[in-house]
């Protein structure tokens, strides 16, 4: 039975926003989320001589909600193995400020470690008295540079890291980090990753859109250094991708639709919005983050206009406009590009390590009985053989006659 509508001045009742809030809490799994959650985990249990991972993709994939997601089960996890106040913490999650500076991703990372003495290493660091005023000496550009690099607060970063014992850094939005887009900058940025992941022996994991690929272009070192994981969409193009992204689909609007009736929705009541799964899909992009945004706009505005059930009508009203949904394809195709090795780069690198794939003789089938192992010398060289030397008569017997 439709409910009265809700003026826009006034906020949701209570109960109509809990639904909305567990709605929005509520992560779909899908075949996407699952093998890139795999991998990340399995990089922080072991880097294998990484410093840092590059975790790029489309916006909207989902890449934030994956970083949550794992952060809160291996901080749960450390907390049921450890009980107590001050537990250690194996990931820790931070947002990169934009725009960026040294002072203040330091100061984020000390209050996501719930580092106690922060305060008081805000106002030594940046030099301001109990009464607001700058203390800090020094003018123009150095004295700006130091304000910024902060090393009080870095040295405080390191010793909170080891005290918490953090295995892994994530930084969502860390395409932040690459605002300036000259190569000295992202070589000095790297620089700093490098040395703080040298020194505190921690994993860098570092989120965001496809910019974020510059960074592996920086050195060689840096490509050896760093893991790459890329988050796509599903592709409309692939069968399963088709057939995970209804999966996930369902899943969610099942729970949009329990947020809007109140009630558990059966499979076939939702038939009539899955047989439209074209239109979610072109909406979204074949994104379940941003797929799961758009619900939640939906849902909310059902709610409001007291709507019984969730309709492809309210639905279509909260799809973005086709010129930002064009912007967006024109991004993600952009980036899918960087992210393929195309037959340019390969036939440049395979030049380049002066190798021919497609004339390379086959492997040699290596077995136990084929492996021949080196005799190693009985004697040293110029040592005689052991023998019995003729005594006696047997000795002037054999002697050579003159």
């Amino acid at each position: 039975m439709p409910r009265k509508p809700i003026p826009a001045s006034e906020p949701l009742p209570p109960v109509l926003q809990e639904r909305l809030d567990v709605f929005k809490k509520y992560t779909a799994e899908h075949a996407m989320l699952s093998r890139i959650d795999d991998v990340l985990t399995q990089a922080i249990w072991e880097p294998g001589g990484f410093a840092f991972l590059l975790l790029c993709g489309p916006t909207g994939v989902g890449k934030s909600i994956l970083l949550r997601s794992v952060a809160h089960r291996m901080q749960a996890r450390a907390q049921v193995l450890i009980p107590g106040d001050r537990l250690p913490l194996p990931v820790v999650l931070v947002e990169t400020p934009a725009p960026f500076t040294y002072r203040e991703w330091y100061e984020r990372v000390l209050l996501a470690l719930d580092e106690p003495i922060i305060e008081e290493l805000i106002y030594r660091e940046v030099g301001t008295s109990a009464n607001g005023k700058k203390t800090t000496p020094g003018r123009g550009r150095s004295g700006a540079k130091l304000l910024d690099e902060a090393p009080e607060l870095r040295r405080a970063v390191e010793t909170a890291l080891a005290k918490r014992k953090v295995q892994a850094l994530f930084c969502d939005e860390a395409q932040h980090l690459m605002t300036d887009g000259e190569t000295e900058d992202l070589k000095r940025r790297w620089d700093w990753l490098k040395s703080l992941s040298n020194t505190t022996g921690v994993l860098l994991v570092l989120a965001g859109a496809y910019p974020l690929l510059k960074f592996r272009l920086v050195s060689g070192q840096a490509a050896r250094r760093g893991m790459d994981v890329h988050f796509p969409r599903y592709q409309l193009a692939n069968p399963e991708d088709c057939s995970a992204f209804q999966g996930a689909l369902l899943a969610l609007l099942k729970q949009a639709c329990r947020a809007v009736s109140g009630r558990e929705a059966k499979t076939a009541d939702l038939q009539p919005l899955m047989d439209h799964w074209p239109l979610f899909y072109g909406g979204c992009l074949g994104c379940v983050g941003a797929l799961k945004e758009w619900l939640v706009r939906t849902v909310a505005a059902a709610l409001r206009k007291g709507d019984a059930r969730l309709t492809l009508d309210r639905v279509r009203e909260h799809q973005l406009i086709e010129a930002r949904r064009a912007e967006m394809a024109t991004d993600i195709i952009a980036g899918e590009q960087q992210v393929e090795l195309t037959g340019s780069s390969r036939e440049q690198l395979h030049r380049l390590l002066q190798m021919d794939i497609e004339t390379a003789s086959p492997p040699i089938s290596v077995t136990e009985e084929s492996m021949v192992r080196p005799r190693r010398p009985s004697t040293r060289p110029g040592t005689r053989k052991p023998k019995r030397d003729p005594v006696g008569d047997q000795a002037s017997a054999s002697s050579p006659q003159m």
